[in-house]
């Protein structure tokens, strides 16, 4: 009983959180998108890089995604920008977990 509480929980959370749509597999999907920022030294020079990654619910991640090509459109004017799934990592289980998708430009 708890599990489906859960399932019902995340589910409502993550379209409620939800700030951009993927289209993968021709199929449009809330997810939540995030350009965080990185900061490192190199030598003597400071440079920072942002890390694009989107948190998505598990039942919606297919069993050939990484390394696929997906389409983010964030926000409801956006431009769809392509993207490279270049890592997954699945937290809890499925469906009712969510997973962390690092990307990068294809």
């Amino acid at each position: 009983m708890f599990d489906v509480l859960e399932a019902r929980m995340n589910c409502t959370a993550h379209r409620k959180l939800a700030n951009a749509t993927a289209t993968i597999n021709g199929r449009q999907v809330p997810i939540i998108f995030d350009a965080e920022y990185s900061a490192a030294t190199v030598g003597p020079a400071r440079v920072g890089a942002a890390v694009p990654q989107m948190q998505i619910m598990n039942a919606d991640v297919p069993a050939d995604f990484e390394g696929s090509t997906i389409q983010i459109v964030i926000g409801a004017a956006g431009q769809p920008v392509s993207w490279r799934v270049s890592e997954r990592q699945p937290d809890g289980e499925v469906p009712t977990g969510i997973t962390l998708v690092l990307l990068e430009r294809p």
